[in-house]
């Protein structure tokens, strides 16, 4: 079952009453505890005799795929990550945004293409975050894979990710 966060909160209970297994791919309960967060590839084990499972961020999910086989071969002492968003994670409105804003800069109707979905104009542009900037500095969306990332590989809360 994938659905928004706010529905799972609201059905997963009934589902799991049910006796159905209900594999989560919101963000309802990637962080809590008890609640296993899994890529099948790498911690499917933690799937043995629980409903409900959480699936992590696509961009976890990716990054851990190439990540882990090194981790298993070498072992991580820290990790270093950088990603790349698309417009399209932002929805229709964010690839109209674009492609609109790509054309007026083309056609000569503008020299900068205009923003609302965006923090900044996105077309021949590299925007350096994606959600909000917390307290420590990094994105919400860098936190996540942090989190997700300590959680999925079982590492120390205090093991040292990196953005770049």
């Amino acid at each position: 079952m994938a659905t928004f966060h706010v529905h799972m909160l609201r059905i997963s209970a009934l589902e799991i009453d049910d006796g159905a297994v209900v594999i989560d791919n919101s963000s309802a309960f990637r962080y809590k505890e008890g609640i296993p967060l899994v890529v099948p590839e790498i911690n499917a084990d933690a799937t043995k005799g629980k409903k409900l499972i959480a699936n992590p961020n696509c961009t976890t999910a990716i990054g851990l795929m190439a990540v882990w086989p090194l981790h298993q071969l070498f072992g991580l002492s820290k990790m270093v990550m950088s990603t790349y968003q698309a417009a399209s994670g932002a929805g229709q409105p964010g690839m109209d945004e674009l492609i609109e804003g790509t054309r007026a800069v083309l056609n000569g109707e503008r020299d900068v293409a205009e923003n609302k979905v965006f923090a900044h104009p996105l077309p021949f542009n590299v925007i350096p975050h994606i959600d909000k900037f917390q307290e420590n500095g990094y994105t919400k969306e860098e936190m996540k894979v942090t989190w997700e990332t300590r959680k999925i590989c079982g590492l120390a809360d205090d093991f040292p990710i990196r953005w770049v």
